[in-house]
């Protein structure tokens, strides 16, 4: 099939050329990893008409008796372009009143009655900035809408009253996977030929690609590819309406080969395949649930429980542990009781809260493509005589700067509302955390009373983490202890400084200095006199 392309341009000025004449327009030659300057003479203007079809130019085999050379022979009205070297066919792809764009690098040219002048241009830079160029005009002319699409074609316009397919890796932009992943097809790198391909496909409720369709493309071979890319691609976090439930989808991924780039990304994953041999990587992401804090699911669960403290007797808590397997979609398919709290009805509501649990964000494993595995999640949950506090606002959710307050679980008011600025703990069973409502202000750990305990040294702006059941709390001159998660102080602040318990053991000074480094956003501990001290608080070896 014949394709037409006619291309107007106005006013270009040709004319003919003597050694002499340096009034000439600079026009620019790309060819594929090379740029040539293309001097052209003044004094002549005319309309240039081009016809393009599938094999090329329309070109004629002319013999210069004055050459040995063979040449093809481009007809632009009238005006002619003549491609020495006939072992190759040269076709031209863009013609404007600036660019000249040859897919082949011709080893002569003449334009008009004049051989042209050119500077060739090899350098990296220039390639990256010519394959630039050629891209943001391709990406001009896709008519395809790109992204996620429902099963009627049209594109999604407000994506926020749904849940976007997102993989494992790549999230929301494919164009990512299919360039990190490509192998270039080998004659086509070899001759430096850029291009791309438009690809569409079906998204099944499995997360699963269904479909396959190329919209359109510069060259089969690069179709091959993504084609064989798009089947090898990682089931996804599926569409999801606005209730939450699954459905299928169509989704179109604009695909670039640029064949430096595609050097350059080969040379980058090599020099990072080398370093990782050098590095421990943490190759796989544990499933979370929420907010991702730890006591996320065990908050979630309390919260919902309802039971009668009366039944413990004498005890004053019972514990239960239970299982929670799930799918690489994030969603709960099994509970179980591993170890019951005695009391087969509180056993039984913890499963059914378990099972009609919110989806996770599943476990995610980071070798070759990335993808999302199942998990097996282990909870306990303690019932108490003395329940928990839970923090409430007038606000739609807990952020900076609302107002708190906490009550019991009968709604009485313990926390009344001002006291704290904002709460880092929102149910609180044992100890949670506070920000004290001024300027500069401390984090304050209280227990399931309401009372203070002590203040909390900061970490990451935030509470310290609990490392070994112990974190770092502080006093009122600003030295570090260390406390357990159930709010007992277990070595009284006293050290300059202190780094969390690692192996058993921390590292703490009595003297010492902080120092800001790098940009003054950061700081370090300067000491000349560093300890070890064991969980009893007492100086080892």
């Amino acid at each position: 099939m014949k394709k037409f392309l006619y291309i107007l341009l106005s006013w270009v000025v040709i004319g003919g050329l003597s050694a002499q004449n340096n009034k000439c327009v600079d026009m620019s030659a790309l060819l594929e990893n090379k740029v040539w300057k293309v001097q052209l003479p003044r004094d002549k203007q005319y309309a240039m008409e081009m016809e393009f079809r599938d094999a090329g130019w329309r070109s004629v085999f002319l013999y210069d008796g004055k050459r040995k050379e063979t040449f093809y022979s481009y007809s632009l009205c009238g005006d002619t372009i003549k491609v020495f070297e006939s072992r190759k066919n040269y076709i031209i792809q863009e013609l404007t009143d600036s660019t000249l764009v040859f897919q082949y690098l011709p080893d002569s040219l003449t334009i008009g009655v004049g051989p042209v002048r050119c500077v060739t241009d090899n350098s990296l830079q220039g390639q990256r900035e010519n394959e630039n160029r050629l891209d943001s005009i391709w990406r001009a002319e896709i008519s395809w809408n790109l992204g996620v699409l429902d099963m009627s074609g049209k594109p999604i316009k407000d994506l926020s009253t749904i849940e976007p397919p997102r993989w494992a890796i790549w999230n929301y932009d494919l164009e990512k996977y299919f360039t990190s992943q490509m192998i270039y097809p080998e004659r086509l790198l070899e001759k430096n030929q850029a291009g791309y391909s438009v690809v569409m496909f079906s998204i099944d409720t499995l997360g699963l690609p269904r479909g396959i369709n190329i919209l359109t493309s510069k060259h089969k071979d690069f179709d091959k590819e993504v084609v064989r890319l798009t089947k090898e691609l990682p089931h996804c976090l599926p569409y999801r309406n606005k209730d939450g439930k699954r459905m299928e989808c169509f989704y179109t991924v604009y695909v670039p080969f640029l064949p430096q780039h595609y050097r350059d990304r080969i040379k980058a994953d090599s020099i990072a395949e080398e370093e990782l041999k050098q590095c421990f990587v943490e190759w796989e992401t544990v499933a979370y649930f929420q907010e991702a804090k730890p006591w996320s699911a065990q908050e979630y669960i309390t919260q919902r429980l309802v039971y009668d403290p009366a039944l413990l007797g004498d005890k004053k808590q019972v514990r239960g542990i239970y299982t929670v397997r799930i799918n690489s979609y994030g969603e709960v398919y099994e509970a179980k009781t591993l170890r019951s709290c005695g009391i087969e009805d509180w056993d039984n509501q913890v499963l059914n809260i378990i099972r009609k649990m919110p989806r996770w964000m599943p476990t995610i494993n980071y070798y070759g493509k990335g993808e999302y595995r199942e998990s097996v999640w282990t909870i306990p949950i303690i019932f108490k005589k003395d329940r928990c506090l839970i923090a409430h606002t007038t606000e739609e959710r807990l952020e900076v700067d609302v107002p708190i307050c906490y009550l019991n679980e009968q709604g009485d008011t313990i926390v009344p509302y001002g006291k704290y600025k904002f709460c880092e703990t929102d149910t609180i069973r044992d100890i949670g955390f506070v920000y004290e409502n001024k300027q500069d202000a401390r984090i304050v750990c209280i227990d399931n009373q309401g009372q203070e305990l002590f203040s909390v040294f900061k970490c990451d702006n935030g509470p310290d983490y609990i490392r070994e059941g112990l974190f770092r709390i502080t006093d009122e001159n600003k030295l570090i202890g260390f406390a357990d998660s159930l709010g007992n102080v277990v070595i009284e602040p006293q050290f300059k400084f202190a780094f969390p318990f690692k192996n058993g053991k921390a590292k703490v000074t009595f003297t010492g200095e902080e120092k800001a480094i790098f940009d003054g956003e950061h700081r370090e501990w300067v000491s000349d006199k560093w300890q070890y001290i064991n969980k009893k608080g007492e100086i080892i070896q």
